[in-house]
């Protein structure tokens, strides 16, 4: 498995644990939704269209960004890797996360 492999493992199991946590959480979405705004304010990107995606997903809530996010396309890699969702998640899980990543499949 080549490191971009590993990459979309890690992030497709990053986003499965903080929609878990957002189901259990609801409150979570705010919390996103900072992440956004404070990622807005750093000035234009590149990635604006997808932060407008993110928020648009984030007024519907988990139900409309599980089968978007997780999904195994290009456009669900590109929000995984400009998500705000990482705020749901510890470092510990995150860390936990990366070494799952990297054993073999």
């Amino acid at each position: 498995m080549n490191r971009q492999q590993q990459t979309e493992r890690f992030l497709v199991s990053a986003h499965r644990l903080a929609l878990r946590r957002l189901r259990e959480q609801p409150h979570g979405v705010q919390e996103a939704a900072a992440m956004l705004a404070r990622c807005a304010q750093a000035g234009p990107t590149r990635v604006d269209t997808y932060g407008n995606a993110w928020e648009v997903l984030l007024e519907q809530g988990v139900d409309a960004i599980d089968p978007i996010v997780c999904a195994e396309n290009e456009h669900a890699t590109v929000l995984r890797s400009v998500s705000p969702l990482s705020v749901l998640i510890t470092q510990a899980e995150r860390c936990q996360l990366l070494r799952q990543g990297r054993e073999p499949a």
